[in-house]
Parts: structure tokens; sequence; C-alpha cells
């Protein structure tokens, strides 16, 4: 709507930033932390950016203290950062590193310090490469526990300073990246896989909040999303349709779990047909439904038009990777629908910024 006056932000809008372990921290064999499957993915030839890593990123698992001066001087309320899992559980499971839980605890302190207030994210993807090797991650029951027992450690060592948590940051773009365009680790394409470790993944997210209800009680913690709404192309019915079916399989899969408890039941009975849908117990219907978030974070990178697919046409397509404009191509589910140029949408790649 257009407004004659903006209303100001509430004084307890929390303005910040925010970063993943990964991409930040660097030390990636240092004071103890494991492997994760990222450590391993990028040194696999051509999987990144002109051979890039997170060895030594910024750094800032040794300069955190003037990172967080910065953030001060910066005016940031609030700092979302992730935990690197292989940093307190090398293997995954079994031993704690005490060394990796103290890194967190003097970055806790140090933006306490600056009244920065500290959310937590559990998981931004770096899943320990022992777990990955061992019973194949995200494609196991096994994860549940594991990524349960993780969360407790980190709810028990820092429930008492940290407010506000994040259990999953974009589930959907970890399991699409990883099981359907095998752009980022394990590096598979397979829907079958792709939807039974997202399933796993949707029990992870709410054992970690069921737990969290018990040593936490005071503190908030939902699962982060990353949404791109659609939009039909025009007003013709079956483009129409097609956007109502991309919002379903795109967005409410994840955020119909998250926020009820429950798949769509559209996009469940497409799955069903398709021979893609997970197996679900009445035990995993229990506890999804008794995991209700505080809240759901919305990540919010861009929109995208869609239109109807036939049953013969367009599947994955090409994805831009380069940042030069032009180069992804259209992709879709046959039969399901297609994303499309937006006329009306002036898009810049890299040449025009």
């Amino acid at each position: 709507m257009q407004h004659r006056k903006l209303s100001s932000f509430p004084k307890s809008f929390l303005w910040g930033s925010a970063s993943a372990a990964y991409q930040v921290e660097g030390a990636w064999n240092e004071d103890g932390k494991g492997q994760s499957i990222w450590d391993t993915y990028v040194r696999l030839p051509g999987k990144t950016f002109k051979g890039t890593n997170g060895d030594v990123a910024v750094d800032h698992y040794h300069r955190f203290q003037e990172d967080v001066a910065l953030m001060a001087e910066a005016g940031l309320k609030a700092y979302r950062f992730s935990v690197a899992w292989s940093r307190i559980y090398p293997e995954g499971r079994g031993q704690v590193n005490e060394q990796g839980l103290a890194f967190y605890d003097a970055l806790i302190d140090e933006l306490h310090k600056y009244d920065i207030e500290p959310i937590v994210t559990l998981y931004h993807w770096d899943l320990p490469q022992a777990l990955q090797s061992g019973y194949g991650g995200w494609e196991s029951r096994e994860i549940v526990d594991d990524f349960d027992t993780y969360a407790r450690t980190l709810f028990k060592r820092l429930g008492d300073r940290v407010n506000y948590w994040v259990t999953l940051n974009e589930q959907n773009v970890f399991m699409l990246l990883g099981y359907k365009t095998a752009l980022h680790p394990p590096g598979v394409k397979d829907l079958k896989r792709l939807y039974k470790a997202n399933h796993y993944a949707n029990l992870a997210n709410a054992q970690a909040i069921v737990s969290f209800r018990e040593l936490v009680p005071e503190g908030k913690i939902g699962p982060s999303f990353a949404y791109s709404p659609a939009y039909s192309y025009n007003a013709k019915p079956e483009n129409v349709l097609a956007m109502e079916n991309a919002e379903e399989l795109n967005s409410h899969w994840w955020m119909d779990v998250y926020a009820w408890g429950e798949y769509p039941p559209i996009m469940w009975k497409y799955l069903h047909h398709e021979g893609l849908a997970p197996v679900v117990t009445a035990e995993d219907r229990r506890l999804l439904k008794a995991a209700k978030p505080d809240f759901m974070g919305v990540n919010y990178y861009r929109s995208g038009a869609v239109a109807e697919n036939p049953l013969d046409g367009v599947g994955e397509g090409v994805m831009n990777t380069t940042g030069q404009k032009g180069t992804s191509t259209e992709h879709g589910v046959p039969g399901v629908f297609k994303s499309i140029d937006n006329p009306h949408v002036v898009r810049k790649g890299v040449e025009n910024l």
C-alpha cells in the first residue's frame, strides 16, 4: 500500500547481520575441530568458483573480538551466527570438544559486552564429514538423535545467554542443491533420496525444538527458510494453477511442516504418485505435530514468475552460477510448473551493477 507518512521502526527492532561458520571462521582444522562436508567438498576439483575454500575465510575464529567491535561501530543490535557442528563434536557424535565450546562462549560474551543480541543457528550446512561417511548423513534416521544430542549440548552450555535460536538454516536450499542439482555436498541428483533426507531433516528440526522447550523454556526458537514467492505470468487459469503448484512444492512443502506439523496434501499426493514420497510413521507425525516453532525466519532473495509446464515440458535447466546475466535457462517440473522470465522486471547482471 501507499502511505502518507512512513512509521518508524520500534526501538526494540533488532537491526543486525548474519554469517555462517564455514563462511567466516576459518581455522578449519584447529583446536580439535573435525572436518565438515564442506571441508571435504571444496577439495574436489571444479566444485567451487576458482577453487576457493573456507580454510581461512575472514579468520573470524582468531579475530572475533575485532569483528564484534566493528559490529558495534556499525550500530548492529543483533548478530546471527552459526555453530560449526564439527567444532563441538569432531566426529559428529561421541566426545565433546571443549575448545570448540569455549570459542562460542567467548564470542557470546563479547557480543554481550557491546549489547549486541546473539542469535545462534544450530545448522548452516556444514554437516560433520564423519556422519556423512558413516551413515549417509541426512539420509539416515540416525541423524535425528545425533543432531538432538548436539543441539542439547549447545542449549545447556549457551542457553543462559542466548534468547533466540535458529534450528536449520534454509533447509530447502541445502536439500535441493545437495540432492537435486548436485551443486552442494553431497553432490547427488536423486529425487527419491532428496525427499527421504528432507524428511529426516524435518524430524531433526522438530526434535531439537522439543528439547529446547525442556532446556531453554524462556527462549525462542524456529527454522529459517529461503522464500522465493511465485507469481503467475498472467491471468491465464493454467498459469495461475502453475503458480499455486509452485508455491506448494517450493515453499509450503517446508513451511507447512514447520507451522502445522504436516505435509501439504496436494504435493503429498503428487509425490506419492511419482514414487517420491518419504516413509512417514505415526511416531513421525506425532513428533512433527509436537514441535511448534516460536517464529519462522524468512530469507528473501527474489520472487519469480511461473507458467504452465506440460508433461513433456522443461525439467531442471541450467542455473546461473557465474553472475553473468542471461546464463540461466527455463526450468521447472513437467506437468507442474516452469519458471520463466518476467518481461516487466529488470534483472541486473554483474556487467551492469
